[in-house]
């Protein structure tokens, strides 16, 4: 029978650059699926952090500024091996700013 465990990937980037980094990813293991559940994002300074988001390949949002913490929820969406989340940050290129993500779901298999 299949495995299912818990998915949660947390991590922290503290930036001024201009140029996108990378906040937190999860990559889904080779001979595994996932389900992606959701995915939570923070700053320290909303006016300045600007985001950009990547599921499986695909750029879902980028240069996007919120003006609180940010939840998007995903019913039932799968990604097979070697699938990436990334969630990515930059600031203005002068101000530091402090951004949280985290990525949350289930590995099946």
């Amino acid at each position: 029978s299949l495995t299912q465990k818990a998915v949660l990937a947390l991590d922290r980037l503290t930036t001024s650059s201009a140029v996108y980094a990378t906040v937190v990813s999860y990559t889904v293991p080779a001979a595994k699926a996932a389900e992606l559940s959701a995915l939570e994002i923070a700053a320290s300074d909303y006016t300045l952090a600007q985001f950009r988001v990547t599921i499986a390949g695909e750029v879902k949002f980028t240069d996007k500024k919120v003006q609180t913490t940010f939840n998007p929820t995903f019913p039932e969406v799968n990604l097979k091996a070697g699938d990436v989340v990334l969630i990515e940050a930059k600031s203005d290129g002068a101000t530091s700013i402090t951004v949280d993500g985290a990525i949350e779901g289930k590995e099946v298999g």
